[in-house]
């Protein structure tokens, strides 16, 4: 039963990844075609730093992520910022580059935890 639930979860993780590969570029032409550079790199800082800050603040409390993604949406707008799709698709590299960094330092300090040994 749980390889069930692993071959579920592997499944669902490259459904996820396969749609941002998707979505992904048809966000990044609508941005840039309707911000300049200046404005889409500010807006890149605000949406890393706030999902940077939410997983700060909710990690422990949010296993969905829904608080989070709600907390970034609305610093976004009290910022000005229109949240649109291609925003929210930021918002998802962001968190994806934050998990990808967690991993990253969960693997480091469990080899040297193991002092290396795998």
């Amino acid at each position: 039963m749980e390889n069930m639930y692993e071959i579920i979860g592997n499944l669902l993780a490259a459904f996820a990844v396969a749609l941002l590969a998707y979505l992904t570029p048809k966000a990044k032409a609508w941005f840039i075609a309707h911000t300049n550079a200046a404005t889409q790199e500010n807006i890149r800082k605000l949406v890393e730093s706030f999902a940077r800050a939410a997983e700060q603040l909710y990690h422990d409390q949010d296993p969905t992520g829904a608080k989070r993604q709600q907390f970034v949406q609305e610093q976004l707008r009290a910022m000005g910022v229109v949240v649109t799709e291609a925003i929210i698709n930021m918002i998802e590299g962001a968190v994806w580059e934050i998990n990808t960094e967690n991993r990253k330092a969960l693997v480091q300090t469990k080899e040297i935890v193991s002092g290396g040994a795998v």
